[in-house]
């Protein structure tokens, strides 16, 4: 369970850094505060999204990347599923309060009200997919920035349980459609992964079928 535990941690931190490539120019308090009311008004209105995604790994002790791939399905208000494809399958589904897995051939579901750490992390998760839900300066220090066509957001944990995992957090904002392109995640020994997020299809029907058990 403690494997789960961090892999579901590491969704939500990745569904929550990248390194920097061009001019980052830091947003003022006028600019940071506008960026979030545009996140939070994108974030009412996003009833569902698919998307594709590409992930790669980075770990300190392996020369080359670790690659893999897969898709997204968010529908508001709380359900996910995130569905790894190559270069194996694993899914993992959140519906409201519960939670199944698939890994080979075994199903598993965790009712979310009796575990309050996953619980946690599913509300990490399904923030990290809205985008505005997870920018709390609460619970992380937060820079904003603007480079070329994106919104960056690079969030510290201010938790110490949430430190143990993770150094900082980045989200990457297209500046036109407000969904995320790319989120990446620094661990403290160093590990670094990254998702790029493409062919994004916002609002479009998903049916509440993809979040069951049966869907796998």
């Amino acid at each position: 369970m403690h494997t789960l535990k961090h892999k579901i941690l590491i969704l939500a931190l990745l569904l929550c850094c990248t390194e920097v490539v061009a001019q980052r120019k830091a947003l003022t308090p006028a600019e940071a505060r506008a960026f979030k009311e545009k996140i939070a008004a994108n974030t009412q209105h996003l009833q569902s999204l698919e998307s594709d995604f590409a992930q790669t790994k980075q770990l300190s002790y392996l020369e080359n990347t670790i690659k893999s791939a897969g898709k997204l399905y968010f529908k508001a208000p709380r359900k996910i599923r995130w569905e790894y494809r190559s270069p194996t399958t694993y899914v993992v589904i959140f519906d409201d309060q519960t939670m199944y897995t698939k890994d080979g051939s075994a199903i598993k579901s965790v009712d979310l009200t009796a575990n309050r750490r996953l619980k946690g992390l599913n509300d990490l998760l399904v923030g990290t997919v809205q985008g505005g839900n997870i920018l709390d300066e609460s619970r992380f220090a937060i820079t904003y920035y603007h480079e070329n066509n994106a919104y960056l957001a690079v969030l510290v944990p201010r938790e110490k349980a949430l430190g143990k995992y993770v150094e900082q957090v980045e989200l990457s904002f297209d500046s036109s459609t407000l969904l995320l392109k790319q989120v990446g995640i620094i661990d403290p020994s160093g590990d670094r992964t990254q998702l790029t997020f493409s062919n994004q299809r916002k609002n479009t029907p998903i049916s509440d079928a993809k979040f069951t058990a049966t869907a796998f």
